[in-house]
Formats: structure tokens, C-alpha cells, sequence
């Protein structure tokens, strides 16, 4: 995780400096650290009960994937998905110069996965609550409701299983 802008007033601001920003991610992926407390540090709490934003840095532990929603819907309400669940933020991302809402899976690999739909190693991913664009990023599954990540082939499976419905 690293500490990401907050958006107030339509325009993302350094919580420490409160100065506008150019776009979300405030620091560089290589500050990524898994320690919460650290992120805390590195990112004070704000007044007035501003809406602190986090991103995860995708790399060889964390991956993702993104489907359209009703696809992504699809997988996380069948039973299969249900025994063994990985997060699923609901987010904005640039597609044909739009932002179009997606469900991302949060994956501990994508092998067997469409390579289109996998978003890169070092990008960020903004997780809730966050605004990016001004569009609300959401969970469908939490990461309280998860006890580890999927692989990419367990959701491959159960994406196939989706689409004969």
C-alpha cells in the first residue's frame, strides 16, 4: 500500500501539504510497504473527517483483473465464488478515452486470464473509499470477507462457468 491524494472540491490535494495534485498517487510505487501503521505515518488523518485514500501496488503478489460489472456480478453471487472469495473493487478506469466503471478482482496471479484485461505490474489501484475522476470507487467484496487471494485459474474457472448462464 502507499498513501494516495484526497479529492476535495473536484481536485486531488497532498493531505500533508494541502496543496493540489496532478492525479491520485502521491507517492512512488517503490514506497509500497504492507505495514499499515507506516501508511499512517507517512499520511497523517486530516480534520473534518476528509476521506483518506490508499493505493495497493500490483506486483508479483498482488495482481489484478478487470471484467464489466454485470460479468463480475455474475461470478461473485455463485456458490463457487462464494467458498473461497478474493476482493473485488468496483472502479473507473480509462477505456476509449471514457472512464467506464469495472469490477477488478484482486488476484495472487493471472495465469489463464484474457492478458487485455489484466492491469500491470506497478500500476496502482486505488481502493475504497476513494474518488478517482469523480467517480466513487466501491468494494462488491471486501477484503474482510476474504481469507486469502484467488489464483488466476480459479477465476478463470469460474468466469467460464459465468458465461454459460
Amino acid at each position: 500500500m502507499v498513501p494516495g491524494a484526497l479529492w476535495i472540491d473536484d481536485a486531488y490535494v497532498d493531505p500533508v501539504t494541502n496543496l493540489d495534485c496532478e492525479s491520485l498517487a502521491l507517492c512512488l510505487p517503490a514506497m509500497a510497504t504492507s505495514d499499515p501503521e507506516l501508511v499512517r505515518r507517512l499520511w497523517p488523518v486530516l480534520e473534518d473527517g476528509v476521506t483518506r485514500s490508499t493505493l495497493a501496488v500490483l506486483g508479483p503478489e498482488m495482481v489484478a483483473f478487470a471484467v464489466e460489472p454485470e460479468r463480475g456480478r455474475r461470478v461473485v453471487i455463485s456458490g463457487r465464488f462464494g467458498t473461497a472469495p478474493t476482493p473485488v473493487v468496483m472502479l473507473p478506469l480509462p477505456a476509449a478515452g471514457l472512464m467506464v466503471e469495472f469490477a477488478v478482482f484482486v488476484l495472487s496471479s493471472v495465469d489463464g486470464l484474457d492478458e487485455k484485461f489484466v492491469i500491470p505490474a506497478g500500476a496502482t489501484l486505488p481502493l475504497p473509499p476513494v474518488v478517482v475522476e469523480g467517480y466513487e470507487a466501491r468494494w462488491l467484496v471486501s477484503p474482510f470477507e476474504c481469507e486469502r487471494l484467488m489464483t488466476g485459474p480459479e477465476l478463470a474457472r469460474l468466469l467460464k462457468t459465468s458465461d454459460r448462464r
